[in-house]
């Protein structure tokens, strides 16, 4: 028990020195609150020898004791300096009590928010694959609630252990008054904690279901909450309102089993500790004759011992319903630390001066080895894309085309061949470096309901209000953001929800140009754009390769948008199958003829009214 208290509050960062510290004045305050206890013993035998302290002096050394101490302070024994005596212990232990509390406070608090920030640093910082496996639901239930519970239990540890201090200094104080009464106490105890030991089974097997309802509501929240559109559209509110149903009443009733099993201890424990003790007074009365005031001593010691022994099982049952909650923590924290992307090189990457060189690269998602029967995302991919142009990918679904551009900034890496840039491997160059190096637009922009120039600023907050406008102006977004009402303050909304489709595509253009990185990665900017906001995207492509260096990396599926593209890359099945300007495939025939045809053909077939 002791060390597994110890090397779970390691593992959430608590060190050995806090437990000792709340330990050591948990044992203060009991010292305290046994010295006021015991000071009840000499009043009693002070009445009964109605203030006779010469004669209690001679029947007992602890009285002559007593008298010295009270001599050291410069007056005599009497009624009022015994109860001084006792009430100034409880005080002490009051304060001693108070210390713990805070600082149990405060150290729980901290190690709450260091735990937090250290999920979610050591998520941002975990490879794509291990961000891929899991949904994001059940991530913000671990860092929230499961996180809360797994510190629980581990104070909840301390906790014992500190009621088990007490138990043993009450235990020894027992003994000394009466070492048959105390066997009899521990009896008593030993027999409330067997009768309860069922409960303490199913309170482990029920916080493991709790954990496993929590992440399920969590899960189900995220994903839905993120979705409103689509829910409404589908006309599908009563079908997830009934789902959000059922998963609430797990919920409930998982938490109403824990509760349920609370209250069992509850009604059980007390009446065993309070009929003991009063076959405690039969027995210490009428068969072994005790003085009336160890009689009394040692009953105040027994009823002081009832609600810390129903408070520590109590602490016990809570403990094995969020032992889960620990495990899931401790096993979260631990894979994202082994899924931490591999830092690797310490060059600096400053830019592409020649080209990106792709030989022999080959992806599998599963991670297996080449050779081995699995399906390949990329098969010996080798092409080069050109320092300062733009080379669009193309392809049809499936064809490896996202799975091509995150190798560059080595969000994946590859299983064989490598990447060069201007002859030099990527993975000699550092992580952080390079992925400053490369700017990301996606294909459906993530856009918060800030300003429109924070926005462009999100990755670049120092870049000046001239560098957001020239950004804004290279993505063709200065004039429409000009024209509204606060031109560059106006807030864009939740999800950009103020915004036309191709304002935000280009707004988060604006955004990854301000950061002036030498590579820009477009993933599919125009497939769910009108014509009009395309030929704006393509104007703004055109301004990029003018007027910068920047070397522009982009997927399209709407072919119309890169027949500007210095070089098209097609890739089928993983391979590239066609490169070449959009002339030369044109004349070449194959896919991209027959795909950029048929886009061309669709555009202008009229609508038929029905």
């Amino acid at each position: 028990m002791i060390r597994e208290v110890f090397r779970d509050a390691a593992q959430i960062g608590l060190s050995s020195r806090s437990v000792f510290m709340l330990l050591g004045l948990q044992l203060g305050g009991t010292a305290m609150e046994l010295l006021g206890l015991a000071a009840i013993l000499p009043i009693f035998q002070f009445v009964q020898a109605d203030g006779d302290v010469a004669r209690l002096s001679r029947e007992q050394d602890w009285w002559a004791q007593l008298v010295e101490l009270h001599a050291l302070f410069g007056f005599g024994v009497s009624l009022a300096s015994l109860l001084a005596m006792t009430m100034v212990s409880l005080l002490f232990r009051q304060a001693f009590v108070y210390v713990r509390l805070l600082y149990q406070a405060r150290k729980r608090e901290s190690i709450l928010a260091g735990l937090r920030f250290k999920g979610f640093a050591r998520y941002l910082r975990s490879d794509l694959s291990y961000q891929e496996s899991d949904d994001s639901g059940r991530i913000v239930n671990d860092l929230t609630t499961e996180l809360s519970r797994a510190v629980e239990n581990v104070f909840g540890g301390i906790t014992l252990m500190g009621y088990g201090l007490l138990l043993v200094v009450y235990t020894a104080t027992l003994l000394v008054i009466s070492g048959i009464m105390t066997l009899l106490a521990v009896a008593i105890f030993g027999v409330a904690a067997f009768a309860v030991r069922r409960l303490m089974y199913e309170s482990s097997a029920v916080g493991s279901q709790v954990t496993a309802a929590n992440q399920a509501m969590s899960s189900f929240l995220v994903e839905r909450l993120k979705h409103p559109r689509l829910i409404r559209l589908a006309g599908t509110e009563d079908i997830e309102a009934e789902r959000m149903r059922i998963l609430t009443k797990e919920q409930r009733d998982r938490n109403v089993q824990i509760l349920t099993l609370l209250a069992n201890l509850e009604i059980i424990i007390e009446p065993l500790v309070i009929g003991g003790a009063l076959v405690f007074v039969y027995f210490s009365i009428d068969w072994l004759s005790l003085p009336l005031e160890a009689v009394g001593l040692f009953l105040m010691l027994i009823v002081r011992l009832l609600p810390v022994v129903k408070e520590a099982t109590r602490v016990r049952q809570g403990r094995r319903g969020t032992r889960a909650a620990f495990e899931a923590i401790v096993s979260r924290l631990t894979e994202m630390e082994v899924a931490r992307e591999q830092e690797a090189g310490e060059e600096h990457f400053t830019g592409v001066n020649k080209v990106i060189s792709f030989s022999d690269v080959c992806f599998a998602y599963d991670g297996g080895a080449v050779g081995v029967r699995t399906t390949l995302a990329l098969q010996m991919v080798s092409l080069e894309l050109g320092a300062g142009q733009i080379t669009a990918l193309v392809g049809p679904s499936g064809a490896g085309k996202s799975t091509l551009v995150d190798l560059v900034p080595r969000l994946r890496r590859p299983q064989a061949g490598k990447i060069e840039i201007d002859g030099q491997d990527i993975r000699n160059f550092s992580l952080q470096s390079l992925r400053k190096g490369v700017a990301y637009a996606p294909q459906s922009p993530q856009i918060f309901n800030v300003p429109l120039a924070e926005h462009i600023r999100y990755g670049r907050p120092k870049a000046t209000m001239e560098e957001v406008r020239r950004a804004a102006e290279l993505a063709n977004a200065a004039a429409f953001i000009e024209s509204m009402a606060d031109g560059y303050a106006s807030l864009a909304g939740d999800g950009g929800s103020r915004l036309s489709g191709g304002q935000r595509q280009r707004l988060d253009l604006a955004r990854a140009l301000v950061s002036r990185a030498p590579i820009l990665i477009l993933d599919e900017p125009t497939s769910a754009l009108d014509a009009e906001s395309e030929l704006l995207f393509r104007d703004a492509l055109e301004r990029i390769r003018r007027e910068t260096n920047i070397t522009v990396i982009v997927i399209a599926h709407r072919l119309s948008t890169v027949t500007l593209a210095d070089k098209i890359v097609v890739l089928q099945n993983g391979r590239v199958v066609a490169e070449g300007s959009h002339g030369q495939l044109i004349g070449a025939g194959g896919w991209y003829r027959e795909a950029f045809l048929s886009q061309q053909s669709s555009s202008l077939r009229p609508m038929v009214s029905g």
